[in-house]
């Protein structure tokens, strides 16, 4: 009984590859856009050997103090001072009047 039910399954497998396409025929350009997608992300494969300030004020030490910082950016609270923690400009906060309309700006 498996082997008959292993024959008709492969069968059925053989029987829907025939529905697959047999042939290809791409076009003279095909790629084009990737490999010029590719060309344009690598315009100076040589990027730091001109530039002077590419290493400037960046170590080791000081590219993971970085990264680290800027990971733990996403899990702490942002702190009063910084940004999102306060807003420039209160709007109608009743602080400001005169030329500004009733629009307070906090210094």
């Amino acid at each position: 009984m498996k082997s008959g039910l292993r024959v008709f399954l492969l069968l059925l497998a053989a029987l829907g590859l025939t529905a697959c396409q047999s042939y290809w025929y791409p076009e003279a350009d095909f790629g084009a856009t990737v490999n010029g997608a590719v060309r344009a992300q690598a315009v100076n494969p040589d990027a730091p050997v001109g530039n002077p300030n590419a290493k400037a004020h960046m170590d080791g030490v000081s590219a993971k103090a970085t990264v680290d910082n800027y990971q733990k950016s996403f899990t702490a609270p942002a702190r009063t001072g910084q940004a999102g923690g306060g807003s420039l400009i209160s709007i109608n906060s009743g602080m400001g009047t005169g030329s500004t309309g009733g629009i307070g700006i906090t210094p």
